[in-house]
C-alpha cells in the first residue's frame, strides 16, 4: 500500500514550485511594492529605529518633507523640514 500516489506527488511538486516562484517574484519586486499608488502624493523617504520604542520617519508630501518622531505612549512629533538648496 503506497502512502502517496504518483499523481499526489506531482500535484505537491507543482504546488511547491508555484509557491517558490511566487516567493521569488515577491522578493524581487519588494522595493516596488507600496501601500500607496505609484503616483500618490505621500511617500516614506526613510525610516529609522532610534531605540526599542522610538522611530524617526522622513515623509515626503507634495514635494515637502516632514520629520516624524514617534515613541510608544507619546503623541508623534511632526517637524516640517526646510527645502534643500
Amino acid at each position: 500500500m503506497d502512502i502517496l500516489r504518483p499523481d499526489q506527488i506531482l500535484t505537491l511538486g507543482l504546488f511547491l514550485g508555484l509557491l517558490g516562484l511566487l516567493w521569488l517574484v515577491v522578493k524581487l519586486k519588494a522595493p516596488g511594492i507600496s501601500r500607496f499608488a505609484s503616483g500618490g502624493r505621500l511617500r516614506v523617504a526613510e525610516a529609522a529605529a532610534l531605540g526599542p520604542q522610538e522611530r524617526a520617519v522622513l515623509l515626503a508630501v507634495d514635494g515637502r518633507e516632514f520629520l516624524i518622531l514617534t515613541s510608544r505612549g507619546a503623541a508623534p512629533t511632526v517637524l516640517p523640514l526646510e527645502a534643500r538648496p
